[in-house]
């Protein structure tokens, strides 16, 4: 019995599928024409590059809300970072979720690895990123150019240094000064000839304790 009023309930239920059928091929939307189709304007904004996995920053440009207290913070505002907070200060940073040995850390073309095996003092902490003239990220796997493994990426803390034909010099210096004793002091002072140069980099770095909401004070005195 349920077997025959299944099959009455397809025979009735077919002739009107056939109109649906027949009457959306008679109006034509729902199939492609040769009439064009305009979709709104799509404005996409974006500097120009020449090597899409290759980041370069001026870590001496001015930052808001205040400038990076390391290296691992000079790199965070890079798309693809993150950073792990270390110690009281300190950050490992994190390229697209692969850090440690898989993140080359070069400072003057020289690999640094820190102070703990832990990553307590992971290289970054070294970094004061105003001292250096540039920061290179070079994304994804690379060349041995710059030491084995890395998958990951690269990031290069450089300075800047070039022949001169008559002897220059130069002076920068910066102060930042915040709450909870936090202060920061840079000089850098280099001289150049045509026969030799010499550079000489200062940095400190310092902060007290600071006190939570409901003014208990928080161990995370630091100097460096």
């Amino acid at each position: 019995m349920n077997s025959s009023r299944n099959l009455r309930f397809a025979a009735r239920a077919l002739p009107l599928l056939a109109v649906n059928v027949s009457v959306a091929l008679a109006d034509g939307h729902l199939f492609a024409t040769d009439e064009p189709v305009l979709l709104s304007a799509v404005v996409v904004t974006a500097r120009p590059s020449e090597r899409p996995l290759a980041v370069s920053i001026d870590p001496k440009a001015p930052a808001q809300p205040i400038p990076a207290q390391d290296g691992a913070e000079a790199l965070r505002g890079i798309p693809g970072f993150n950073v792990i907070r270390k110690g009281g200060t300190d950050g490992d940073p994190v390229l697209r979720g692969m850090a440690g040995s898989r993140l080359g850390i070069l400072i003057d073309g020289q690999a640094i690895l820190g102070g703990c095996g832990n990553r307590m003092d992971p290289p970054t902490a070294y970094v004061f990123p105003a001292a250096y003239d540039r920061v290179t990220v070079l994304k994804g796997p690379q060349s041995v150019l710059h030491g084995a493994g890395n998958s990951a990426g690269v990031v290069l803390f450089e300075r800047t240094s070039r022949r001169v034909e008559e002897s220059e010099a130069a002076l920068n210096g910066s102060l930042t000064l915040g709450s909870f004793g936090r202060n920061d002091q840079l000089v850098s002072a280099r001289a150049a000839s045509p026969h030799g140069r010499i550079e000489t980099v200062a940095t400190r770095r310092a902060a007290h304790d600071y006190s939570d909401g409901s003014g208990r004070a928080i161990a995370s005195r630091f100097g460096r």
